[in-house]
């Protein structure tokens, strides 16, 4: 009969190898894990290569064993021919979880530069980072994100720029309509600079900054937001339902709301209520940028007068913006080309 020190001594071996089966079954797992994770970072440089991009990197390295994959591409440069947009930074990260691996971080390094066929936008901030959350399957189709923004710092080679203390963004696709997110923006400080505040405000009618901008809207767009976005075409919005729009700035306060489709030129069709403070600077700014003609101002002061003594308040407009035929008006007042909203 086997002594109880004896059979202690079995149990203790057994346990010990199990302990070392399971980590050298977790061990492969990981290794596998990771140079999967390196092997198709590299396969989709290598499949934009051969579709005629620029697309390079110096290094793609995982780390972070046991408990995560820590993906760093060293100086990645991409340019996509069909659009002319180019990307280049010294790292990007990408940071999971093992046991999670459909949640990450995408982390940018402190400089990062976009370039079109129009201008290159030099990028600086103390943090760019994104947690996303994307359906499993290689299409990684995403689910819903935050991305935050601190101290960034944007200029363009077309003589503008602008300074954003913090920014959050964050995006949630609905369960009955996976092509429709909820989007919400909350910014701080957004300071623009060079030729976008001369631009903007060249009789100096504004603070130098805004106070504050909230955004909360419901997106429809053409495709999912996946892996093949970033190939190309990219997703492009169909209809946007605009909960509420408010920006602070100086001594004018601004609040939008209302729905519009979009065509296929990129052009809004639809109607917004505004509400407006201190209405006379808004048109005043419009003036000077050029947005409504200098020989329909005082049509338009008068114009603004009446809307505002509709409101109640003199200091006031709570009318409607019209959106059609690629032009924006309030009430009865042509304000010009409205934007043409493309996702490049």
């Amino acid at each position: 009969m086997k002594s109880p020190i004896h059979l202690q001594e079995v149990k203790m071996r057994k346990l010990f190898w199990l302990l070392l089966a399971a980590v050298v079954i977790y061990s492969g797992y990981w290794m596998i894990g990771a140079k999967g994770t390196e092997s198709a970072i590299a396969a989709w440089i290598d499949s934009r290569a051969s579709e005629g991009w620029q697309a390079e990197v110096a290094d793609i390295k995982t780390r972070g064993f046991p408990t995560r994959f820590d993906t760093e591409i060293r100086e990645p440069q991409l340019a996509d021919p069909r659009t002319g947009v180019a990307l280049s930074t010294p790292r990007i990260e990408i940071l999971s979880q093992s046991h999670r691996p459909t949640r990450f971080t995408l982390r940018m390094a402190p400089e990062v530069t976009l370039a079109s066929p129009y201008q290159r936008l030099d990028i600086t901030q103390d943090l760019a980072e994104a947690q996303l959350f994307v359906d499993p399957g290689p299409s990684l189709t995403l689910d819903h994100a935050a991305l935050s923004l601190q101290n960034m710092r944007v200029a363009s080679t077309a003589t503008w720029g602008f300074t954003l203390e913090s920014g959050e963004i964050t995006t949630q696709r609905q369960a009955d309509d996976p092509l429709t997110h909820d989007i919400a923006l909350h910014v701080e400080g957004f300071a623009p600079t060079g030729g976008l505040i001369d631009g903007l405000d060249p009789k100096g009618l504004l603070s130098d900054r805004f106070e504050a901008l909230d955004l909360d809207m419901q997106a429809t767009f053409d495709g999912p937001w996946n892996i093949h976005a970033l190939e190309g075409p990219r997703p492009q919005p169909t209809h946007i339902d605009l909960t509420t729009l408010s920006a602070h700035w100086g001594e004018l306060d601004l609040k939008l709301a209302g729905a519009f489709d979009i065509n296929a030129r990129g052009y809004p069709v639809g109607k917004l209520a505004i509400k407006a403070e201190n209405w006379r600077e808004m048109i005043e700014l419009a003036i000077s940028v050029g947005a409504i003609p200098e020989n329909m101002s005082n049509l338009t002061l008068r114009a603004g007068e009446m809307l505002a003594g509709l409101s109640g308040r003199k200091d006031t407009i709570d009318a409607e913006l019209t959106l059609k035929d690629g032009m924006i008006s309030l009430g009865f007042i042509p304000l010009g080309p409205a934007p043409r909203i493309v996702i490049r």
